[in-house]
């Protein structure tokens, strides 16, 4: 039996769309993204597509249909993105990540962590630069998850409850386990913990969400004083898309969004879809 998601692609809306009015599109993951993106690029029609691989197939589709003047936003996450014109990644592994990059996590440390404690650690320069690389054995295990079709559960493990809350050090050998246990995966903990050391990273870096769970921790004790609900990833997450406002408007990666945006408009009107 057909799936109501199934009948409700977002690759047949945006032909609707298209049909009905000559505005460009831009495709993006999810409801943080639109959140993220709406006002940088107002003279866009966004489309949540509920996760990257529909991002994929609904580029594939439209092109397949011969649709112009649609655009797609994704994160690079640790796969092997093909060189799609019309798809722009985010820079580093994901839109938290490019935010962190562009300094937006500085910000959020020093308006909710403690003046004091962040001095006394030598400001937030070095601060999210010793946040990242903590992050860094985290990305090595994704990507070789990834590469050898480990299939690992990553969701399923509370990294914070695997961060110590004084020292701001990820527990990788209880990481490592976890993670396996939580998973249907021919991986050994310990080849999974051997990844978190020997696999080497592209340029990219972590994950974006990965370093702000591991910040959160830090704003407990470290850095902060803050209750343990109001230091979870997805309550910092949105603080920090707040936080990057400015920073994204300013950005490079945003002018060739927008670039590629007034590219699809063209599209549309010069008789395409």
């Amino acid at each position: 039996m057909t799936s109501l998601r199934e009948l409700d692609r977002v690759e047949d809306r945006i032909r609707q769309h298209l049909q009905a009015e000559k505005r460009p599109v831009l495709l993006v993951e999810g409801p943080d993204d639109l959140m993220a993106l709406r006002q940088h690029v107002p003279e866009s029609v966004i489309f949540p597509a509920d996760g990257k691989v529909n991002v994929l197939r609904a580029m594939s589709t439209l092109s397949d249909w011969e649709i112009v003047g649609v655009r797609a936003v994704a994160d690079a996450d640790f796969d092997d993105n093909d060189d799609n014109p019309s798809l722009i990644l985010y820079d580093f592994r994901d839109l938290e990540g490019m935010l962190i990059a562009l300094g937006a996590l500085n910000v959020l440390l020093e308006n909710v962590g403690s003046a004091g404690k962040l001095e006394s650690a030598g400001g937030s320069v070095p601060v999210v630069a010793s946040l990242v690389e903590e992050a860094i054995p985290l990305a090595r295990l994704r990507q070789a998850s990834r590469r050898q079709a480990w299939g690992l559960q990553f969701d399923a493990v509370d990294l914070q409850s695997k961060t110590d809350t004084r020292s701001v050090i990820v527990d990788l050998d209880r990481y490592a386990a976890a993670v396996v246990q939580a998973s249907d995966t021919t991986a050994s903990i310990r080849e999974a913990r051997q990844a978190m050391d020997t696999e080497v990273l592209d340029a990219r870096g972590p994950r974006g969400r990965d370093v702000v769970a591991i910040a959160g921790q830090a704003l407990r004790a470290k850095l902060g004083t803050l209750h343990h609900a109001a230091c979870k990833e997805d309550v910092l997450s949105p603080q920090l898309r707040l936080a990057a406002i400015m920073l994204v408007a300013e950005s490079n990666w945003l002018a060739r969004l927008r670039q590629a945006i007034q590219e699809a408009n063209a599209e549309l009107h010069e008789g395409g879809a």
